[in-house]
C-alpha cells in the first residue's frame, strides 16, 4: 500500500511538471508520455522551440556613426540557459550598453515566449563595407518527464543568432568642412575662461566644454587660435558619458592653462567644432563666442605673501618659529599679568575679573589627510551605492580641507570651493558629487564603469590636496 502511494504521487508529479513546466512539448509529443522518442527528433522539436535574435538600429549607416545591436534568447520551455559564445566584432570601436536583467514576454504567431537580453552594445564602424554583426551561442539546459521510468531525458540545445551585416557607406566629400575630424552625431560646443581678470604671469584657464550624442571617444581637443602675449600649457581632459540610452550621450570637457606675458586685453576668438549630423546626412560647423580677458600688472612680492593664510610646516628648519611664538606667549601673558596685580592694589574695593588674554598664532598648522590608505578599499568596492557613498565622503573630505573648512554641507562647502579653487577644478568636483548623488539615490542599481569613476575621483582629490 505505501509503495502504490509513492508510485501515484510520483506519477502525479511527472504529470505536474508536463503540464506546467514544459506544456508545450508535450503537447507536440503525445507519444513521449508512453514510450520512449527518437532523441533526434526530440531535440528537433525542442530546437524549434527556441531561438537567438540580434536587432540592429539600422541597417545602413555612415563610417564613424554608431549602430546599436541588440541580442536577445527566446524560449518557450523551460530549462536552465547558459551564454557559450558572446559576439565578436571587427572593424569597429565597441562600448557596452546598459540594459534590465529581468525576462520579458512576447508573444510572436500565437506562442509565448521568454525573452532574455544577452547582450547591448553601440558599435562604431571605422572603416566602410560590411560591419559584421558576431553571433551569439546559448545552449539551454531542458529536462523531459519519462513517465515509463519515472526519471527525466535530458537535452542541450544550442541555438545561435544568423550572420547579419550592417552596410557601411564612406561619408560624403561634398561640403566636408576643412577641419573635420570623423566625428559623427549631434553635438554643442561652449567656452569661459575661469578669470577674466588676472595679473600677468599667473595661471588662467580655458574651458571647453563639447557635449551631445555620438562617437565622443573619436573627439580630441579643439584647435584655438591663441592671441599674441599669451602662452598656453598641455591641459587636461575629462568625460561623462551615460550608457543607458542609444546613442550614447554625454560630454567631453577640456581645461587648458594659459598666462598673459604683458599688461592689456586679448580676446580668444571663438572656437569651431566640425562633425556630420547622421540625422540630418549633413555637415555641420558650429562655434563658441569669442572670450575676452584682462591681464593687469603683477602683484607686488608683498601682497603675495599677504595672501597665505594656512601652510603645512614639515622641515625642521622652521621649528624655531614654534619656539618664538612660546616666547612671546608668555612674554605677553607676564606683563598682562602685572597689569592686572597693579590695578587690582590701587582699587582693593572693586572685584574686577581680567579675562584671560586671547592669542592669535602668527601660524597655523593645517592637516592633510593622507587619502592613499583609503584607495585600495574604494577599488575593491564593486556594489554601485557603496562605491559612490564611499567616494563622495572621500570627495567631500577633500573639499572641506581645501576650502578649510569645519562645515561637511554640500552645499556649504561648494560654495566655499568657489571661492578658493580654480574653475575647471570646482566644476569636476562638483559634477563627481552630483553623480554620486544620483547613483546614490537612484531606485535601481544599473552597470557603472567604477574603474573609470575611481580613476576620477583619485585624480580630482589629489588636484584638491596639490592646490591647497
Amino acid at each position: 500500500m505505501k509503495t502504490f502511494a509513492a508510485y501515484l504521487a510520483k506519477f502525479a508529479f511527472v504529470i505536474t511538471c508536463i503540464v506546467t513546466c514544459n506544456k508545450e512539448i508535450a503537447a507536440q509529443l503525445p507519444s513521449l508520455i508512453s514510450s520512449r522518442q527518437d532523441s533526434t527528433g526530440v531535440q528537433n522539436i525542442l530546437k524549434h522551440s527556441m531561438f537567438v535574435k540580434v536587432i540592429v538600429s539600422k541597417s545602413k549607416i555612415f563610417v564613424g556613426e554608431p549602430v546599436m545591436a541588440l541580442y536577445k534568447f527566446y524560449t518557450s520551455v523551460s530549462g536552465q540557459a547558459v551564454v557559450l559564445k558572446q559576439p565578436e566584432f571587427s572593424g569597429c570601436s565597441v562600448k557596452e550598453l546598459n540594459f534590465g536583467d529581468d525576462p520579458q514576454t512576447e508573444i510572436i504567431n500565437g506562442k509565448t515566449f521568454t525573452v532574455y537580453v544577452i547582450r547591448k552594445v553601440q558599435l562604431t564602424p571605422v572603416e566602410p563595407g560590411k560591419l559584421p554583426v558576431g553571433a551569439a551561442t546559448v545552449v539551454n539546459h531542458v529536462e523531459i518527464p519519462n513517465t515509463q521510468e519515472f526519471v527525466s531525458d535530458k537535452y542541450d540545445i544550442s541555438v545561435s543568432n544568423p550572420a547579419s551585416y550592417v552596410d557601411v557607406t564612406s561619408l560624403p566629400e561634398k561640403d566636408k568642412p576643412e577641419k573635420f575630424y570623423g566625428i559623427t552625431g549631434s553635438f554643442t560646443i561652449s567656452a569661459f575662461a575661469a578669470e577674466n581678470k588676472v595679473p600677468v604671469g599667473e595661471n588662467d584657464h580655458l574651458i571647453v566644454t563639447i557635449k551631445g550624442s555620438g562617437n565622443f571617444d573619436a573627439i580630441n581637443k579643439p584647435e584655438i587660435t591663441w592671441p599674441a602675449g599669451t602662452e598656453h600649457f598641455d591641459g587636461d581632459d575629462s568625460q561623462h558619458v551615460d550608457q543607458s540610452n542609444f546613442p550614447i550621450s554625454g560630454n567631453r570637457v577640456f581645461d587648458i592653462p594659459f598666462i598673459g606675458k604683458k599688461v592689456g586685453v586679448i580676446t580668444i576668438p571663438p572656437i569651431s567644432f566640425s562633425y556630420f549630423n547622421t540625422d540630418l546626412k549633413t555637415y555641420q560647423t558650429i562655434s563658441t563666442d569669442s572670450i575676452a580677458v584682462r591681464f593687469i600688472k603683477p602683484l607686488p612680492k608683498k601682497d603675495e605673501y599677504n595672501n597665505i593664510v594656512n601652510y603645512d610646516i614639515s622641515n625642521r628648519k622652521y621649528l624655531w618659529i614654534v619656539g618664538a611664538i612660546a616666547v612671546t606667549v608668555i612674554a605677553i601673558g607676564f606683563v598682562n599679568y602685572r597689569r592686572n596685580k597693579t590695578h587690582q592694589q590701587k582699587k582693593l574695593a572693586v572685584l574686577t575679573t581680567t579675562p584671560a588674554p586671547v592669542f592669535e598664532p602668527a601660524l597655523q598648522f593645517k592637516y592633510k589627510t593622507d587619502f592613499s590608505r583609503y584607495w585600495n578599499d574604494l577599488q575593491s568596492i564593486t556594489e554601485t551605492k557603496l562605491f559612490f557613498t564611499k567616494a563622495k565622503d572621500l570627495l567631500l573630505q577633500a573639499i572641506s580641507e581645501r576650502t578649510d573648512s569645519q562645515h561637511r554641507t554640500e552645499t556649504f562647502l561648494i560654495a566655499e570651493l568657489k571661492l578658493k579653487a580654480e574653475a575647471g577644478l570646482c566644476k569636476k568636483a562638483f559634477s563627481l558629487l552630483e553623480l554620486c548623488n544620483e547613483k546614490i539615490y537612484a531606485p535601481f542599481e544599473s552597470e557603472t564603469d567604477l574603474h573609470f569613476y575611481f580613476n576620477e575621483v583619485k585624480e580630482t582629490i589629489e588636484q584638491l590636496q596639490n592646490e591647497a
